[in-house]
């Protein structure tokens, strides 16, 4: 499980600035238009029960650039790896959706978050400072799961702006149970750093999706996956 809630890991913030993206939002210059930008992955990991959720990540075009240039060479070279998180934490603007497809418990969901902030500390992506300021901000931002939990079809959206994370959790009946805003670079990218660190369950997939499917997935536009609802 706590590999799981890795994924919405600081990301007591989130989405940028506005209402719930929606695919009727989506433009040309949004993230996930160009070709290489990007990635997804499905978790399946299993502890004392099966836990399994999707990751899309979508980036602006200039970052998408930066990606093809070390994605479109064939098997990911760890330096080739790097340089690609590198560029993603850099980016201008990046949008993801997180999708549950189990339930998950508020304290287990909480738990996984911590370990996985942790981890993107000890990978150097996180700064310590950042890492308090989510641990001790997370239990008060997902308050209003405390009773339901995280259901099956549940969505977390996120916005990063370049200095400003916007996270926004859809119940899977539509409604928005929280929404919640974080300024810094470091919170912007706290959850692209628990997704991509050295060592994180969801690197693997991530990256390898960028590399296999980046031309293809970036000719037919997937700004949408990265929206509510997904495709």
């Amino acid at each position: 499980m706590k590999a799981t809630v890795c994924v919405a890991l600081a990301l007591g913030a989130g989405l940028l600035a506005g209402a719930v993206p929606t695919r009727a939002q989506s433009s040309p210059e949004s993230p996930g238009q160009a070709p290489y930008s990007h990635m997804h992955t499905l978790l399946q990991r299993t502890l004392l029960k099966i836990d399994v959720l999707t990751v899309d990540v979508c980036f602006d075009a200039e970052t998408a650039r930066r990606f093809a240039r070390l994605a479109g060479r064939g098997r990911l070279t760890r330096a080739a790896a790097d340089s690609i998180v590198a560029a993603a934490l850099a980016s201008e603007h990046a949008q993801a959706r997180v999708g549950f497809l189990r339930d998950v418990s508020l304290d287990d969901f909480l738990e996984g978050v911590r370990d996985d902030l942790w981890q993107a500390v000890e990978a150097g992506l996180l700064a310590d400072s950042v890492f308090r300021v989510l641990q001790a901000g997370l239990p008060s931002w997902y308050s209003p799961l405390r009773r339901r939990g995280i259901r099956k079809g549940d969505q977390i959206l996120y916005d990063m702006g370049r200095d400003e994370v916007r996270t926004v959790f859809l119940r899977r009946e539509g409604t928005t149970a929280l929404e919640h805003r974080e300024r810094g670079r470091g919170l912007r990218n706290s959850p692209l750093t628990t997704w991509l660190a050295q060592g994180s369950s969801f690197r693997p997939g991530l990256l390898e999706s960028l590399r296999r499917d980046g031309a293809r997935d970036g000719s037919r536009g997937f700004a949408g996956r990265c929206r509510a609802g997904g495709e």
